[in-house]
C-alpha cells in the first residue's frame, strides 16, 4: 500500500496545467465584449507561450488523503504555499515556501519549509531542514527526470496536450480575461493523466505499476485558466481533482486542489546556485 500511496500522489502531482465556433459567453458586470472563438484564444494563447522566457508563480496546493486498508486506516491533509521563480532555456528554477502537514490520529501540525534550485547545468539542489543540509539529485536521476519526467521547456507543449479536450471547455470572458474551464472527467482524460503520471515518474518499473491499477478512478476533475485578454498571457489556473484507488488490500482517496497565479512574464533574472550550496551539498543515496 505504501508504494501504492506514492504512485497515486504522483498521479494527483503529475496533473498538476464547448463550441469551439462560438465567441465566449460574457460573465456579468461585463461590459468589453471579444468576438473571439475559442480556437482563437488557445491558439493565441499557445503562440505567447513559445515566446515566454521566463516568468514567476504563487502556488497553494491543499490535499487531503485517506487510506482504509488491511493494515488500518489514517488520513492526512497538507496544504503547500509556494513561490517560484522560473527560467525556461535553458532551465533554471527556484522554489521556496511551506508545506504544513497534519495527520488525524495525533492532530499535530508540522510546517516543513521548502527551498529548492534546479538548473540544466547544475542540477536539482534540495535543502532539508530536519538535518540542516543540503543534498543533490544523483546526476543518473537528474538525467533521467530532465529527460522523461517532462520538465517542460516549452510551456505551450502543456496546453498542445490538452488540445485534444478542447470540446470539452466552456468559454466565458469578463472585462480583462476570458475564462477556460475544462470539467475532465470520463476514461479519455484517465488515459492522459497515467500518460503524465508515467513520464513524472520515469522507468519501466513505474509505468508497469501505474498500467495494473485497474482500480484507479479519476473525478470531479475541473480545470480553470484565466488568459489576458490583450496579452494572452495565462495568469491563473485552478485544478481540482478526487483520485481514488481500490486494490485488494484497501482504497485510497486522494482530494487536491491546487490555485497559480503567474505574474513577472519575461522579467526573472538568471537563477544562479549558490557556490556553498554546490559546494557542501551531499548525493541523495
Amino acid at each position: 500500500m505504501k508504494k501504492t500511496l506514492f504512485i497515486g500522489m504522483t498521479v494527483g502531482t503529475a496533473v498538476i496545467v464547448a463550441a469551439c465556433g462560438d465567441s465566449a459567453t460574457v460573465t456579468d458586470n461585463a461590459s468589453k465584449k471579444s468576438d473571439l472563438t475559442l480556437e482563437q484564444v488557445y491558439e493565441k494563447t499557445i503562440e505567447r507561450q513559445q515566446e515566454l522566457e521566463s516568468m514567476k508563480a504563487k502556488m497553494k496546493v491543499d490535499q487531503a488523503i485517506n487510506v482504509d486498508s488491511e493494515e488500518g486506516s489514517f488520513e492526512m491533509t497538507s496544504a503547500s504555499d509556494l513561490n517560484m521563480d522560473m527560467i525556461i532555456d535553458p532551465m533554471q528554477l527556484y522554489v521556496e515556501g511551506t508545506t504544513a502537514v497534519k495527520e488525524s490520529e495525533t492532530g499535530e501540525e508540522t510546517k516543513v519549509p521548502t527551498k529548492m534550485y534546479m538548473t540544466q547545468n547544475d542540477g536539482y539542489y534540495l535543502y532539508e531542514e530536519s538535518a540542516d543540509s543540503w543534498f543533490k539529485l544523483p546526476e543518473e536521476q537528474f538525467d533521467a527526470m530532465m529527460s522523461q519526467a517532462g520538465i517542460q521547456q516549452d510551456p505551450s507543449e502543456q496546453l498542445r496536450q490538452l488540445e485534444k479536450f478542447v470540446e470539452d471547455f466552456t468559454f466565458e470572458q469578463n472585462d480583462d480575461e476570458y475564462i477556460l474551464t475544462l470539467n475532465a472527467d470520463g476514461e479519455k482524460f484517465m488515459d492522459f493523466v497515467l500518460q503524465q503520471a508515467k513520464e513524472a515518474l520515469g522507468g519501466e518499473e513505474a509505468a508497469q505499476a501505474l498500467g495494473s491499477m485497474e482500480g484507479l478512478k479519476i473525478k470531479d476533475a475541473q480545470y480553470v485558466f484565466l488568459i489576458d485578454k490583450k496579452t494572452f498571457d495565462m495568469n491563473n489556473m485552478k485544478m481540482d481533482m478526487i483520485i481514488t484507488l481500490e486494490e485488494e488490500d484497501g482504497k485510497m482517496t486522494i482530494d487536491q486542489s491546487a490555485t497559480v497565479d503567474y505574474s513577472d512574464f519575461n522579467n526573472v533574472d538568471a537563477i544562479t546556485i549558490p557556490q556553498e550550496v554546490i559546494d557542501n551539498a551531499q548525493v541523495l543515496q
